[in-house]
């Protein structure tokens, strides 16, 4: 499955966006709602007496306080150019504010299956905590999935053109007019497994096969015209350029690949913001939901939406990522997955 080229304008600009300071400034104030949350639950527990009692003490509020400073030096420096931000190293001032945050998805997803229990009564504002956690987690997850350095280096490329990809696409807001897609005439390429030489939007193409001959010489850069083997994707400087995932109509494999730089993201390195950021617009927290999640079966295969309850024990798998799994017995409700609503399908084991 690859896009056409309506498509790749469409991902190009998405991936602009999510990259963006705009984008993850606005993340902040999610996460600094969430935050201010839990001061006000931490608060009325100290003037009920309930320290000892409450899920939410003095100590979990300051580890959120430190991950709240994290996303604010994270915002801090992408202003001023900074990509490696968004890198799982030292400079991966998101990747810290991700902990507590996603820690907490978790275990409110643990308490809302039964597996942990906390003392809800002596708790104020739980549901407060959870509303702003849940906002912090879909804003968070719109961007971060395609943007941030994954922690384990051999993943593929987080962006990946199939079924999902292209149902997004179809509902994300999108100016009327999209720019056309870069075609640079000085052509950067660097090939899974070695370093990339800028943070940037990259595009898989394909290469021939080396003969014996080129081994004994060096080998040629790709010529155009180039054809595209997958998605773009956001990759970072100084970091091992990844294998691309690739989807058939029936099954989805890694493969490795070379990448072309369409686009270098040098923004923000005189402190200025485009103005096109003013009107970008983003899908994520999705506002309440007015009817209960549903369950349902087609061609011997059946789904079911976070929050709907397991029609049968089994093992169920994220829709969007089937490496991911949760084993659940009968009645018990489908989970958020990284903090997000996902339809699950259930394996056929």
């Amino acid at each position: 499955m690859l896009p056409c080229d309506f498509e790749r304008q469409q991902i190009f600009y998405w991936l602009q966006k999510v990259s963006s300071v705009t984008a993850w400034h606005r993340i902040f104030e999610f996460y600094k709602a969430w935050a201010t949350a839990t001061e006000n639950s931490v608060r009325e527990a100290h003037a009920r007496g309930w320290n000892d009692k409450t899920a939410l003490p003095q100590a979990e509020y300051a580890l959120i306080l430190k991950g709240l400073a994290h996303c604010e030096e994270g915002i801090l420096r992408l202003g001023k150019g900074d990509k490696r931000v968004f890198k799982f190293d030292a400079n991966g001032e998101f990747a810290m504010a991700r902990r507590i945050l996603f820690h907490w998805a978790e275990m409110t997803t643990r308490i809302e299956m039964g597996e942990n229990i906390i003392d809800e009564k002596h708790t104020p504002l739980w549901g407060d905590f959870c509303n702003t956690l849940t906002a912090a987690c879909q804003a968070w997850q719109e961007c971060a999935r395609h943007i941030l350095e994954p922690r384990y280096l051999d993943e593929p490329g987080r962006t990946l053109y199939g079924d999902w990809l292209r149902a997004e696409l179809k509902v994300m807001p999108f100016p009327k007019e999209l720019d056309v897609v870069p075609n640079p005439t000085e052509n950067t390429f660097v090939s899974t497994d070695n370093y990339t030489p800028c943070s940037g939007i990259w595009e898989p193409i394909e290469v021939p096969k080396a003969s014996f001959l080129s081994l004994l010489v060096t080998t040629p850069k790709p010529q155009p015209p180039f054809k595209i083997m997958g998605a773009m994707n956001y990759l970072h400087g100084g970091a091992k350029a990844p294998k691309i995932t690739v989807e058939t109509a029936t099954d989805n494999f890694d493969l490795n690949t070379t990448w072309r730089l369409l686009w270098r993201d040098d923004r923000y390195n005189e402190g200025a913001v485009p103005k096109e950021e003013a009107l970008y617009h983003f899908t994520a927290p999705k506002e309440a939901r007015t009817s209960s999640p549903g369950v349902w079966k087609a061609d011997e295969i059946t789904w079911a939406e976070s929050g709907a309850v397991a029609s049968v024990a089994g093992r169920w798998l994220v829709e969007s990522d089937l490496h991911a799994s949760v084993t659940l017995q009968q009645g018990q409700k489908l989970p958020l997955y990284q903090g997000r609503e996902v339809r699950w399908v259930l394996a056929n084991d």
